[in-house]
């Protein structure tokens, strides 16, 4: 079962990252696309891993938590992430300096997510 819910939470965070970033333009917080698709592939494989042995036994329902467990990360991280209009040559040097000053509080709520996602995918096939 450990291949098919790795499959499941790889093919939803593909889906959703690649549709984030080609209708809407987004990827988080993180300069690189590939962060955000890894935070929505931990959240959809934790969140599948602890939903989906709950329903039934049949590929109808097993997929749904994977897909919308990553669908509502993939949202929230969007929809909280800061957005700057730069239009001036003032708001592109004050973004700048913003930027600067949150990078290093946004790469730490990174790896400390990561290793929380990590250790809670790690506790549902444990326990």
């Amino acid at each position: 079962m450990l291949l098919v819910d790795i499959g499941l939470a790889l093919v939803a965070s593909v889906l959703l990252s690649w549709g984030l970033l080609r209708f809407v333009h987004e990827h988080g917080p993180w300069r690189k696309p590939w962060a955000f698709g890894l935070v929505i592939f931990l959240f959809a494989w934790a969140g599948g891993a602890w939903i989906a042995p709950g329903l039934a036994n049949g590929w109808v329902v097993y997929w749904i938590p994977f897909l919308l467990v990553g669908l509502l990360t993939a949202v929230l991280i969007v929809t909280v992430s800061p957005r700057h209009d730069l239009r001036s040559d003032r708001d592109a040097e004050e973004f700048k300096h913003e930027e600067d000053a949150v990078i290093l509080s946004v790469t730490l709520l990174y790896w400390i997510l990561s290793a929380t996602i990590a250790g809670l995918i790690a506790a549902a096939y444990l326990f």
